[in-house]
């Protein structure tokens, strides 16, 4: 981590100057290069001001890597990254440092460490110990008042010993957000702060991020807490193809809602130009048919007069007559390569949240369809409400044709465990959206190989369709062409979720339940958008455990079950 007041650089550090005042952020010819030679940032320059700024872009645009490089994680390649302040950082993937503590997690465990030692009259360097403490005597009444206020139930003393790996994804992240709030920090970099977070948590925050004073840059895709911010900056790509880019540029604008009338004017712009050169390749395509039959036309009329004129003239006029149509093929054929050159430039400037249309027809059930029956004894850890009503021990959960159904909840409930449960109890094939809390890679979705192909891992989940078929209906994903080679390694979270998609919708067989567990957790809107498009096409059973209020009304459920937990019970 970087000391206070200082900046860095490639290769050197260098004292902050006053300027920062109004810019406690500054990036300057910024260069970030990946170990495989890709290029995500070249010549960025750009500045964060006073206040909340939400930092926006798709998948894989460089939004997570710019706030490790702000905040010293990372080294850029070149140019240099100047903060008025030692920055408070929160990491995505927190909830991968499973041994830690949570007093470790929140930044505690050695002041309150100190403390314990000199309350209990065991400090054996109690001067060090003292400085340690400075004025933060009251630190583990404060810390603990926080937690409550974001996990919304009592903790006693030992929970700040107890490990990550006994939290849930929510709470964790709380634990983290209630750590960088205490450091009380000029400058927070917040990276996606609201994954996994219930509504209480999430309430909470908003109201930290609205009383902030000082710099605060959050990457999200929660569209309430965009509502929040004072200024948006986007990461875009520059030059993309396939949804990919070669580079990256920042574009700042005032609020949200400006943002989002700047994209509009973006897309309906980009729609025209689309339109135009297609108008432009349909023309130049017919132009040069239309060539091609004069060319027909002509050849069989003078092979035809040849037939009455001596045989040097006859061929002399076939010489020129096949070199005045050779360039009038090469004329046409060079109008017709520039014209679908535009139109695939056109295409680029296209905003990347292009719907996901496949279709699906194996998916459907009929209403009367049984598609699973759980008894309620067998819902674990929590209690299960349907219409403010608790499902009883004796009382059988069904769910019957296509219907959707959303599961909502605190953190730690047991929404995950009841949807483990119900994919057991499944009476027809069932897809499994979820993504995983452990192992090395936050942005990697069960099942995935990620060191296979995009394409050999979807044939793996589809063992009985051909890889044309395969290749055909991945580019309803956006994967075209030589792209369906790549390994997943190389791909972004938002596509490797695409890919993920892609093995659960087109298996064989077909599923005809669909569970998705917190299925927006890490995607950008772009994708969450795709996810929804894709769903539309899905004609079986779905149950969707999220907190993400707004997926869910767009979703339009059938049904909601609300996950509490067990009432404890009074002490005797």
């Amino acid at each position: 981590m970087l000391p206070e007041g200082f900046m860095f650089s490639a290769y050197c550090f260098v004292e902050s100057r006053t300027h920062m005042q109004t810019h406690p952020i500054v990036i300057d010819q910024l260069e970030f290069f990946w170990p495989n030679g890709g290029t995500l940032f070249e010549g960025l320059s750009t500045s964060f001001s006073q206040g909340v700024t939400g930092l926006i872009g798709s998948n894989g645009s460089g939004k997570s890597t710019l706030l490790k490089l702000i905040a010293g994680e990372l080294l850029p390649t070149s140019g240099s990254i100047t903060t008025s302040s030692k920055p408070g950082y929160l990491a995505q993937n927190t909830v991968l440092h499973v041994q830690r503590s949570v007093a470790d997690l929140m930044g505690l465990e050695t002041k309150l460490a100190a403390l314990e030692r000199v309350i209990g009259e065991q400090s054996t360097d109690l001067e060090t110990d003292m400085d340690l403490i400075g004025d933060d005597w009251d630190l583990a009444e404060r810390s603990t008042a926080l937690l409550q206020g974001y996990l919304g139930t009592h903790i006693d003393s030992s929970f700040m010993s107890r490990k990550v790996l006994s939290l849930s994804g929510g709470e964790t992240m709380a634990v983290s957000l209630a750590g960088i709030e205490l450091s009380e920090s000029s400058i927070l970099l917040l990276d996606e702060p609201t994954n996994n977070l219930d509504r209480a948590a999430r309430n909470k925050l908003y109201g930290v991020l609205e009383r902030a004073s000082g710099t605060v840059v959050v990457t999200t895709h929660d569209k309430t807490l965009l509502g929040l911010v004072g200024s948006i900056a986007e990461l875009r790509p520059v030059n993309v193809r396939a949804l990919r880019a070669e580079k990256m540029e920042m574009i700042h604008f005032a609020d949200w809602d400006s943002r989002l009338d700047a994209l509009e004017s973006d897309k309906a712009s980009a729609e025209r130009r689309i339109r135009d050169a297609r108008q432009v390749l349909a023309t130049e395509r017919r132009q040069r048919r239309e060539a091609e039959t004069k060319i027909a036309r002509r050849a069989k009329q003078g092979h035809k007069a040849a037939q009455s004129m001596p045989k040097i003239l006859a061929n002399t006029l076939k010489n020129k007559a096949e070199g005045t149509a050779a360039k009038t093929r090469t004329t046409m054929k060079s109008k017709e390569s520039e014209a679908h050159t535009e139109l695939e430039a056109a295409r680029n400037d296209l905003p990347a949240g292009l719907r996901i249309a496949i279709e699906l027809p194996e998916s459907a059930v009929p209403a009367g369809r049984d598609i699973l029956q759980l008894g309620g004894a067998e819902i674990l850890l929590g209690v299960l409400s349907e219409g403010g009503e608790p499902i009883s021990e004796n009382a059988v959960l069904s769910v019957r044709g296509p219907e959707k159904i959303s599961v909502v909840g605190g953190n730690g409930v047991g929404k995950t465990t009841l949807m483990n449960r119900l994919a057991l109890a499944s009476k027809v094939p069932v897809g499994f959206i979820r993504q995983r809390l452990g192992g090395t890679d936050s942005d990697s979705w069960e099942g995935l190989n990620e060191q296979s192909s995009m394409l050999d891992n979807v044939r793996a989940a589809a063992p009985e369709k051909t890889p044309g078929q395969l290749r055909e209906q991945l580019a309803a994903f956006h994967f075209r062409g030589s792209r369906v080679e790549e390994p997943v390694s190389q791909l972004s979270g938002g596509e490797r979720f695409r890919v993920a998609l892609a093995m659960v919708l087109l298996a064989t067989p077909a599923p005809q339940l669909l569970l998705l567990d917190e299925p927006t957790n890490n995607l950008d809107l772009v994708t969450i958008e795709q996810l929804l498009s894709a769903l539309e096409s899905f004609g079986g059973a779905m149950i969707v455990a999220s907190h993400d209020e707004e997926f869910l009304e767009v979703l339009a459920t059938d049904r909601e079950w609300e996950m509490q937990r067990i009432p404890r019970q009074p002490d005797a």
